[in-house]
């Protein structure tokens, strides 16, 4: 097992370009401070505890932590940008950091694991080794690249679980995080290449070799079915990336959406601002609902403890199989 040590460069720099993807791209739509908590008249107190769909998945500045009690942390911006997420991706990051250094430490001596949390991680770290750097990238270069993919999968899942922590945030879905992510996952892929293959060598590899048979017809023709190819092969290289960004970014919203439009039900029966006519007429329509609400709610949240950790593979996954291609093109 290789030392962990560059896991912690890594580490820093994926936080440091998220970070900066995050707050580069926050809406000063979403900057504004939270409503008063107390108002003159109903109406405008209904009109300012308008819930918004997407308060879980997108910056601001500030942070709910139990905003019925009144536990809410004002004022958190630099400059006019929301610093939510940037907390919770520094959170993120440190607990990662912690992980591995704790794990590079009891395994400096190579005694077998004991405890569950030294079994936990170091199971883990195998599991990334064996089941996604190794195939990805191939048995040769699989040291060298698993701090890197280490480090990604955990840093992702970190993000991921700490989304499903109620009144906080979702790093993950929100397309600047996973853009800058992805970003990152370019910039290793191609520089790889370009180490294995050289610059010249690594641009021929997006050009097919297609050789057909003929007069000068059928030469014209290949030139040019090469021609296309060659173009579709380069776009290739950023749609890959884009493509890593908009899987993460849609799982995670759209896991987050479903989760808030069912307990939304519970709003449609007892909130006078959304209350429909029915359940206005019939009390009894919320001992209906909201338990239906609740158990559904935890289920699917179950189902999402999953999809984190699966969301996390793919993304991982997807990155070391780019950066086998890439160091060791087909032919």
């Amino acid at each position: 097992m290789p030392r962990l040590r560059p896991t912690l460069v890594l580490l820093a720099a994926l936080g440091a370009v998220v970070a900066a993807g995050a707050a580069s791209a926050a809406a000063p739509a979403h900057a504004e401070p939270a409503p008063a908590p107390h108002a003159k008249h109903a109406d405008e107190k209904h009109e300012k505890a308008k819930i918004d769909p997407f308060a879980h998945v997108v910056d601001s500045n500030h942070i709910e932590i139990l905003p019925t009690a009144g536990a809410v942390i004002e004022d958190l911006e630099y400059e006019g940008f929301p610093l939510k997420f940037i907390i919770l991706i520094t959170v993120s990051a440190l607990v990662v950091a912690a992980a591995m250094i704790y794990l590079s430490e009891m395994m400096r001596d190579g005694d077998p694991p004991t405890g569950k949390l030294w079994n936990l991680l170091e199971s883990l770290l195998f599991f990334i080794r064996d089941k996604i750097v190794r195939p990805g990238v191939g048995e040769h270069d699989a040291n060298a690249y698993l701090p890197y993919l280490a480090t990604l999968f955990l840093f992702i899942f970190a993000m991921n679980l700490i989304g499903m922590v109620p009144f906080l945030g979702s790093p993950t879905a929100a397309i600047p995080v996973t853009a800058a992510l992805a970003l990152v996952s370019f910039l290793v892929i191609h520089v790889s290449g370009v180490a294995s293959n050289g610059f010249g060598g690594y641009l021929k590899t997006f050009i097919p070799h297609i050789e057909l048979e003929g007069g000068l017809p059928m030469k014209l023709m290949g030139f040019a079915i090469m021609f296309g190819m060659a173009i579709l092969e380069y776009a290739t290289a950023f749609i890959r990336v884009g493509v890593l960004a908009v899987r993460l970014f849609a799982n995670m919203l759209a896991g987050h959406t479903v989760l808030f439009m069912i307990l939304f039900f519970i709003a449609l029966v007892s909130d006078p601002a959304y209350q429909v006519p029915f359940a206005k007429e019939n009390p009894w329509v919320f001992w209906g609902v909201m338990p239906f609400s609740v158990a559904l709610v935890t289920a699917l949240s179950l189902l999402e403890l999953f999809i984190a950790g699966l969301q996390a593979f793919i993304f991982t996954f997807l990155t070391a199989v780019f950066i086998g291609l890439a160091k060791h093109p087909p032919h």
